[in-house]
């Protein structure tokens, strides 16, 4: 007999002893009844339990992270940034370092090393330049995108946001118009150095 059990029928034993005598009977049936009533839930409750730990032992942990980068194809790329990468240098995997990859979707992940608002904004400008030539092949940009990207990074100069970037000039072309700002040579080189500078250096392996 289970000691659990044996132990409660002893109270029950005395428990009933000052319930009328008619009335003991039925009152140690109800309290035995419900006695072993319990000590079975108990005993499906633990072998409940011990199925699930030996299912969670069988099976492998499920994975809750999203879906891993698929990386960067360099056959699927627009003629334009495959000119880009051939003329700087820039291979593959950095650019793939920069974003989560899936079809033909990128999402940036990658993260400025300065916190100068107008190096930010101009860097910001340039890998939003490089996203839109993943899927165009223009490497161009929305200035308003930029200042929004700009605002959740924490790096907005409202007052000089304009003119950041007609001090940097000579990387972007069509500032005086309305419209998408394309880069210049000058600012395919900027780019170049910064992919390098965030992904690292590309050892060909």
């Amino acid at each position: 007999m289970d000691a659990s059990l044996k132990t409660e029928i002893q109270e029950i034993v005395e428990l009933i002893k000052i319930v009328p005598e008619p009335l003991q009977l039925r009152a140690f049936e109800i309290l035995l009844q419900d006695a072993l009533d319990r000590l079975a839930g108990k005993k499906r409750t633990h072998h409940r339990d011990k199925e699930q730990e030996e299912e969670l032992e069988e099976k492998p942990p499920r994975k809750t992270e999203g879906r891993d980068s698929e990386g960067l194809d360099p056959n699927a790329l627009p003629m334009r940034v495959k000119a880009f990468m051939k003329r700087t240098k820039v291979k593959a995997p950095q650019i793939g370092n920069l974003f989560h990859i899936e079809g033909k979707q990128y999402e940036p992940i990658w993260a400025l090393k300065v916190t100068k608002f107008s190096k930010a904004q101009v860097n910001i400008a340039l890998l939003q330049s490089l996203q839109r030539a993943l899927t165009s092949g223009e490497f161009s940009f929305d200035r308003e995108e930029v200042r929004t990207a700009c605002k959740d990074k924490k790096s907005y100069d409202h007052t000089n946001f304009k003119a950041n970037f007609q001090n940097n000039g000579k990387l972007f072309s069509g500032l005086d118009k309305d419209g998408l700002v394309s880069l210049t040579d000058d600012g395919m080189t900027t780019l170049a150095s910064l992919i390098t500078e965030l992904a690292g250096a590309d050892d060909g392996k």
